[in-house]
């Protein structure tokens, strides 16, 4: 996280994730899933990252996160109910959108043009990587300032950052945005689809694209002065 604190409505917040749908079987379930998301996410803004240490957080603020989302149980879950819930009670994708849409600007509000810059960026998962497997990688298209992500994809066996970026776009309104990234995006098709969805953007160019690094030198050189 950047040093600017993170305000969030701890009331929205909890609407949109009782949006999320449930993929866990009815019976047996102890927990309602968007209390288990919430505390969750609370936990990843505290700084943890490992589900043990989530269920460890979970349990020492039991009471005072109980108290706060108005839980009855007064209780929290072992590990090894998080590893389930996670593995198999969320579609990613919609958890992203509905994030995404969450630390977005409120709907009714048009941010001014180039208010906010967000930053493509692509990654390895840690402990994911093994002798045998490149890992999870995920591309997200996060907040520097602060570190929020707006949105996140996997980027499968077959795919790459470039093909992923349009699928992980869609799932925001880009008005007021200026997406930023590293030469990669630096695509046409991209670009328009960002000016289509309202933002604007800022990429890199190196030498992996010669003609255009040329043709952005000849726009901006400044011409001759003609003879006095």
């Amino acid at each position: 996280m950047g040093d600017e604190p993170v305000m969030l409505e701890l009331g929205r917040l909890v609407e949109c994730l009782r949006t999320i749908k449930d993929r866990r079987d009815a019976r047996g379930r102890q927990y309602p899933l968007w209390l288990l998301l919430t505390v969750a996410l609370l936990a990843k803004l505290a700084g943890v990252n490992e589900v043990q240490a989530l269920a460890d957080w979970a349990s020492h603020w039991k009471r005072e996160l109980c108290q706060l989302l108005e839980f009855w149980r007064w209780r929290m879950p072992v590990a090894t109910t998080w590893a389930r819930v996670f593995a198999h009670a969320v579609d990613v994708e919609e958890l992203n959108r509905v994030l995404g849409r969450f630390w977005s600007p409120e709907v009714g509000s048009v941010p001014e043009r180039g208010s906010l810059c967000v930053a493509l960026d692509g990654k390895a998962v840690r402990g994911t990587i093994r002798h045998d497997s490149l890992g999870t990688h995920l591309l997200a298209l996060y907040v520097p300032s602060t570190g929020v992500v707006l949105a996140q994809v996997e980027i499968g066996s077959k795919a790459n950052e470039i093909s992923a970026a349009p699928r992980l776009l869609t799932a925001l309104d880009l008005r007021g945005m200026v997406v930023t990234g590293d030469a990669m995006f630096a695509q046409r098709e991209l670009s328009l689809a960002i000016l289509a969805a309202g933002g604007d953007y800022l990429w890199s160019v190196k030498d992996n694209q010669p003609h255009l690094k040329e043709a952005i030198e000849t726009l901006f050189t400044s011409l001759p002065s003609a003879p006095g």
